[in-house]
């Protein structure tokens, strides 16, 4: 039996050099990097964008929460001054029953006005030679049991045209401001003065308190906390007139 030799060629493949190897793994270093920057870039646009989006939100958010909180002020301040006038009207008029109850005296002197108070109608005013502010000159009327000066006719702004003159000129609060939203004027009893007896505005004013005062024979408007004289008025006593 022969013996047969089997040869067999066996071929290696060369092993990759060290240069390749290193280039192979620079390059896959450099995608893998690629893809974080990309990756990181998406995230902070879109987190700059939230940040965007968001603060628009809460300054609109902030814009409105500012103007209802500027609305129920002025709700409230209303109220006070339409409460107060409630108040200084129930008064007097406990006063007027109080006085119609007394039988009046043969020969008695019955004064419709207190001492110094100018009677006009069914009114009795009074010009106070005191600087102060508006708000002030409200409380000082209060306490007098009247209120800062309401002129509802072009007739009673004509009676107090010739004792404004006798006081040489002088500036004097009377009870009207201006509405710090609507921009519209109010007497403080809530209702709104003559289209002809409007304030009118001598110069620019930036306060967010106006009103207005009285000079010469016009209204005008000024900053609530200028210090001015005021003029008070409040109801003649009914059995006296």
């Amino acid at each position: 039996m022969h013996e047969e030799e089997i040869y067999c060629s066996l071929q290696w493949d060369n092993p990759p050099s060290e240069d390749s190897q290193k280039c192979l793994s620079a390059s896959k270093c450099s995608g893998t990097w690629c893809a974080v920057t990309a990756i990181s870039c998406v995230l902070c646009v879109g987190l700059l964008a939230t940040s965007i989006f968001l603060g628009i939100k809460f300054f609109q958010v902030s814009s409105l929460a500012m103007n209802q909180q500027e609305r129920l002020i002025q709700q409230d301040r209303q109220l006070i001054n339409l409460t107060q006038w409630q108040r200084n009207y129930t008064l007097q008029m406990k006063n007027c029953q109080t006085l119609q109850q007394r039988p009046p005296r043969s020969g008695s002197n019955c004064s419709p006005c207190p001492h110094n108070w100018i009677q006009h109608g069914k009114s009795c005013y009074y010009f106070f030679q005191l600087w102060k502010m508006w708000n002030d000159s409200k409380e000082n009327c209060l306490k007098e049991g009247a209120s800062l000066l309401q002129i509802d006719s072009k007739e009673e702004m004509d009676f107090m045209i010739p004792s404004l003159w006798n006081l040489k000129e002088k500036e004097y609060w009377v009870g009207v401001y201006q509405d710090e939203l609507s921009r519209s004027w109010f007497w403080l009893d809530g209702s709104s003065p003559l289209s002809d007896l409007l304030p009118t505005t001598q110069k620019q004013l930036s306060a967010s308190q106006i009103c207005g005062y009285i000079k010469d024979k016009s209204l005008f408007s000024d900053n609530c906390s200028r210090w001015k004289y005021f003029i008070c008025e409040k109801n003649a006593l009914g059995s006296c007139i």
